[in-house]
């Protein structure tokens, strides 16, 4: 896996919006709200092909987490996304200096949507991409199966996405063969608009919501993980799959906050729960990545 950190950020800098009239942006949050003007136009005027529309979508989502963990509070992040969307209403899609930005946004990102793999760092995790993956060989034969397009790696637990559009979990934990079930909890918008991070705790313990403020998602199923998800070497492996909306709602969170993934093990006086915990990171900047591939 490759880490192209580098092509994303001189896209972001080769395409800042330094046009009269357009640009109106400093400081922490001054890319996203250049990147979002710019996803908002696009949606009025359709100034671009799909693919550079999806990067443009992904370096958006990567600038909100970027603005996010600078000190900005979601409610600030909320204000600039806002603004920008206003802006973006009152430009007309004629001016000519809206032409000169949206020709720098597609020299920026063209050779971005070519890219085919790429690492999104967090605080405590990563996520990898990897919008075509290789096939799998053993001894010499090719293996058919689905691959990890998006993942993160935790102890046992891999995390993330395959071709479809639910969440997969697979694990090598000695007895997660026995769990009776599985779910998603992660923070509810609706019920509490900002994360709970916890400055003390540098871990994602730190930084999962009380369960009063969260929603959860009941894993989809649950069983033998295919050998092209499981990691390299292992005997055994559980597979937990999650509903689309899972995704869409994970999509949605601060990328400093963490999710929890219970397994579930019944017991002769109820049930047995044992927790692995997916930092949020960006998890939405990578779904996008994967939409601007070619």
């Amino acid at each position: 896996m490759t880490t192209p950190r580098a092509p994303m950020l001189a896209a972001l800098a080769a395409a800042a919006l330094l046009v009269p009239g357009v640009a109106a942006a400093d400081g922490p949050g001054g890319l996203l709200y250049e990147r979002t003007l710019m996803v908002r136009a696009d949606a009025r005027c359709r100034l671009f092909t799909p693919d550079i529309a999806a990067a443009l979508s992904a370096a958006a989502a990567q600038a909100r987490g970027a603005t996010l963990r600078s000190g900005v509070n979601e409610a600030g992040v909320r204000q600039i996304e806002a603004r920008a969307a206003l802006k973006a209403y009152a430009v007309p899609c004629a001016l000519p200096d809206l032409k000169v930005a949206a020709d720098r946004v597609r020299k920026a990102f063209d050779g971005y949507a070519q890219l085919r793999d790429m690492s999104f760092p967090g605080t405590v995790s990563a996520w990898d991409t990897v919008r075509a993956p290789w096939p799998l060989v053993v001894k010499g034969k090719v293996r058919p199966g689905p691959r990890w397009r998006l993942s993160q790696h935790s102890g046992p637990l891999v995390f993330g996405m395959t071709a479809g559009p639910g969440l997969v979990a697979v694990t090598t934990a000695a007895d997660a063969a026995q769990a009776s079930g599985a779910r998603l909890v992660m923070r509810d918008p609706a019920r509490a608009q900002d994360a709970f991070i916890n400055p003390r705790r540098a871990d994602l313990q730190g930084r999962i919501p009380p369960r009063s403020v969260s929603q959860v998602f009941l894993a989809a199923s649950i069983g033998p993980a295919p050998e092209s998800l499981s990691p390299a070497g292992a005997v055994a492996a559980v597979m937990v799959t999650f509903p689309p909306q899972a995704a869409q709602a994970m999509a949605a969170l601060d990328p400093r906050e963490g999710v929890s993934l219970e397994l579930v093990f019944p017991t002769r006086t109820g049930e047995r729960v044992e927790t692995s915990l997916i930092e949020v990171g960006d998890f939405a900047a990578g779904r996008a990545f994967l939409a601007a591939g070619r």
